[in-house]
């Protein structure tokens, strides 16, 4: 009698014990799966951080130039020039060595678009916009020409340009050719108000006599070529 009373209490204490680890192991694991509202709340809002969009700065570069010094077959660029650019080779034929030039194009919606930390690149030159100011006239930036800036207009088509002082495009060199002119080329010279429009022609450049003067700049001078030849060639006043 008295073994079995011991075996009875030997065999409740270990289906007690029993019981109890698996009350405890059940309870761990329901804990281990069970998500706080404070959790809950921490999630929702690392999500909604994640989701916000991050405005990043842009690169904002000119339109393509179209210009091929190595191929000047047809159309019309700035150039420059100085006294004896203009000559007869060998052969008889007349040449005219110039530097020509071109400027910065920049599409209008990027423009627009612009804004303070962007970076828009200015003749070869990678500029971090600090301040941007939009005025009536057209854009300054980083305070504009008098706080050593950059400043840029439109013509109300759809691009806009770099300007310097008294309005004049900021034109850069492209490189130097020698360009055939053509026996029948006009030189069309308004650079002088009181003389009007002036007409000159191949042989005036070849002697001092025509009276043409040497002042021909990216900002006054363009070419006309056609087939590789200078067809006509003009100078405009500039203040």
């Amino acid at each position: 009698m008295r073994k079995r009373t011991l075996y009875f209490i030997s065999a409740t204490i270990v289906c007690t014990l029993l019981i109890g680890c698996n009350i405890a192991n059940e309870e761990q694991n329901n804990g281990a799966g069970k998500v706080t509202e404070a959790e809950l709340a921490e999630d929702e809002t690392v999500e909604a951080d994640t989701n916000i969009e991050i405005e990043t700065a842009a690169i904002i570069s000119p339109l393509p130039n179209d210009i091929d010094i190595n191929h000047l077959e047809n159309g019309t660029v700035a150039v420059s020039l100085e006294q004896g650019d203009a000559y007869v080779d060998d052969t008889g034929a007349m040449q005219m060595d110039v530097t020509v030039y071109t400027y910065d194009l920049y599409d209008m919606i990027d423009i627009a678009n612009l804004k303070e930390g962007d970076t828009i690149i200015i003749r070869g030159q990678d500029v971090k916009v600090t301040s941007l100011e939009r005025t009536d006239m057209g854009l300054l930036i980083n305070g504009g020409l008098d706080e050593n800036g950059y400043e840029l207009r439109t013509d109300e088509s759809t691009v806009w340009y770099e300007i310097g002082y008294s309005d004049i495009k900021s034109y850069y060199e492209v490189g130097k050719a020698t360009i055939r002119v053509s026996a029948d080329m006009n030189f069309y010279d308004s650079s002088d108000l009181d003389k009007g429009e002036v007409i000159y022609y191949p042989g005036d450049f070849l002697t001092d006599k025509a009276g043409i003067i040497y002042y021909f700049v990216p900002n006054n001078t363009s070419i006309v070529i056609e087939d590789g030849m200078i067809i006509e060639m003009y100078r405009r006043y500039t203040p």
